[in-house]
């Protein structure tokens, strides 16, 4: 018998890129998702031999439900910025759900919670979160950590591709790709990284038989700026445009009269300090390393908005 898998938030871009690479291993293994809606993931996954799961995360009888008999749990589900608090009340249920099984619980950290840290980042590295989302996020993290079953949490970059739409990194595409400028409410010229979604979930997929080892994993890639992926973008779309980040003034103003923005306002740490990561601890535990660089990333993230809009 192959391993039980549990995906939560089946139908967001994470969650499914996971599902993609689960069904791709062993035929042996058994899947089981976690989805609001059954019909908007079967339209996603037509074919697949995937028991489905509905139900809601911040319902504890539905998650105790969803996680029964189960060997891992890939916790995908993520609210947004105006709701995040949701993100750490649905850790609380899961906690509580999981520790009465033996699962292993695999969650997608991010950069937020290392703050100003000196780079480069690596699961050493102290939790310092800067902003009231950050904390958010890290407490969340231990929530899950601290957790009676074994947690793994690997830290992302800001990852990009076909079906992601993070409100940040999809500008940065879609209005290259229409021949767009760029207004980016952050420095332009930091250092910073993005990883391809299969890669984000290739990385979270590359740990699950690890249920004993690192409770942290940092996921690295090529450093490049905000300014030359966009260049990228323009040049692999054959469009014109330029990219120009806005000073933080504008956005302190702005945020005065829109919550979304204050809240958007308390993750661009991210931007204006560099927070690239090391990947040295998660390749040589499990052997993994990004297979997709940029310029495939990007034609393939091309070719996906333009199939979009015909």
């Amino acid at each position: 018998m192959g391993v039980r898998y549990l995906v939560t938030g089946a139908t967001g871009a994470l969650g499914s890129a996971v599902v993609e690479r689960l069904l791709e291993s062993n035929p042996d293994d058994r899947i089981r998702v976690f989805v609001r809606s059954d019909q908007r993931f079967r339209e996603r996954f037509p074919q697949a031999e995937v028991e489905v799961v509905r139900g809601n995360v911040l319902v504890p009888l539905n998650v105790r439900r969803a996680v029964r008999n189960v060997d891992v749990v890939f916790h995908c589900i993520n609210f947004p910025l105006t709701n995040y608090y949701h993100n750490l009340e649905s850790a609380r249920l899961l906690a509580t759900a999981v520790g009465e099984t033996d699962a292993h619980l695999v969650y997608p950290g991010n950069t937020w919670v290392f703050g100003t840290s000196v780079p480069p980042i690596t699961p050493d590295t102290p939790i310092d979160p800067p902003t009231r989302v950050a904390k958010i996020k890290a407490e969340t993290d231990e929530t899950l950590i601290n957790a009676s079953f074994p947690t793994t949490v690997v830290h992302l970059p800001d990852f990009y591709g076909p079906g992601v739409t993070n409100d940040l990194v999809r500008p940065l595409l879609e209005r290259p790709i229409a021949g767009r400028n760029v207004l980016f409410p952050a420095p332009v010229d930091v250092p910073h990284e993005f990883v391809f979604i299969e890669d984000a979930a290739r990385a979270l997929v590359s740990v699950a038989d690890r249920p004993t080892a690192d409770r942290r994993f940092t996921v690295g890639t090529d450093p490049t700026t905000v300014e030359t992926f966009v260049q990228r973008v323009y040049d692999i779309a054959g469009t014109d445009g330029r990219i120009k980040g806005v000073p933080p003034w504008v956005l302190q103003g702005g945020a005065l009269f829109s919550e979304r923005l204050e809240l958007v306002r308390e993750i661009l740490h991210v931007y204006a300090h560099d927070t690239t990561m090391s990947d040295e601890a998660i390749r040589e535990a499990v052997g993994f390393e990004p297979r997709t660089g940029y310029d495939e990333g990007i034609r393939r993230t091309v070719a996906w908005v333009r199939e979009g809009s015909k």
